[in-house]
């Protein structure tokens, strides 16, 4: 399947192919294009890497662009009717991913939606966490507190993709979200946290925060939600954190180097390069 795509300052055209909605990684990265340690560009995915410091805790995002939906992916450590798992770098590097998050664990619970490159491995709802939805064209779209049968696998005439059970939903349409104190997640707690974005059409960004040590104090739910729509989110979704947070560029970790105590997780949410070198 080919597409146009202009991407960058310079609005030139180029032929380009989207990736499979499958399992498969992305195309094999040329380590030319990355541009610097926090910095890849090649004609289909720009990614950048930012650090910042708010409310005494330190913070990571990472600021992509891509040419087609389908270079948003997800991948399990060993498929997603299982509960295998590995550390994210080793995942990342096996999907050719250039930057990589983890994303909802899922396996660390039988309820909830697993909804992975097209294909509904589970529909367990019980109207108890908010679900992220990306659909074909890389839109997201937040449920709240949604029962079974309530995320459909076709939403406003476009095919859902992707779907996490984890959140809850940090910036609904541009605005800080009503972050219940009932909400499973504890969160009052300053806490290492994680979260994924869209900041308009195939623009995204990925954003995570240290723990409550090393010179950190962590963030609760509310400074973290702030923190997202501060820095350009429309609709952000929180994923797991803890020792699962994890950020990943060109397979090396990128967030809170100090801390070794990152645990082997389920999945992670990635992007992939389409260019071939052609």
């Amino acid at each position: 399947m080919m597409l146009m795509l202009v991407l960058g300052a310079t609005a030139v055209a180029e032929t380009v192919p989207t990736l499979p909605v499958d399992l498969t990684g992305g195309k094999p990265v040329n380590q030319a294009n990355y541009i610097s340690a926090t910095e890849y560009e090649d004609p289909t995915l720009h990614v950048v890497i930012e650090t910042g410091r708010k409310d005494d805790c330190d913070y990571w995002v990472a600021r992509v662009k891509i040419g087609h939906a389908s270079q948003l992916r997800t991948a399990a450590a060993g498929g997603f009717e299982n509960e295998h798992s590995m550390k994210g770098q080793y995942m990342a590097k096996r999907q050719n991913a250039v930057l990589a998050i983890d994303g909802d664990y899922f396996s660390y619970y039988p309820y909830g939606i697993v909804l992975r490159q097209g294909v509904l491995y589970r529909d367990k709802l019980r109207k108890e966490r908010d679900v992220l939805a990306i659909d074909e064209a890389g839109d997201f779209h937040l449920f709240l507190v949604p029962d079974k049968g309530e995320v459909p696998t076709i939403y406003n005439g476009k095919q859902i993709i992707n779907a996490f059970h984890f959140g809850p939903a940090l910036v609904i349409d541009g605005e800080v979200g009503t972050l219940d104190a009932s909400y499973w997640l504890a969160p009052e707690l300053k806490r290492q946290r994680m979260c994924i974005a869209q900041t308009g059409p195939l623009e995204y960004m990925a954003m995570c925060c240290a723990g409550p040590q090393r010179g950190s104090e962590g963030m609760d739910l509310l400074q973290f939600a702030q923190l997202a729509k501060e820095l350009g989110a429309v609709q952000a979704y929180n994923l797991d954190g803890g020792d699962s947070t994890i950020m990943v560029f060109n397979n090396e970790k990128v967030n809170d180097k100090e801390n070794q105590n990152s645990r082997a997780i389920s999945d992670i949410i990635y992007f992939a390069s389409a260019w071939d070198g052609k």
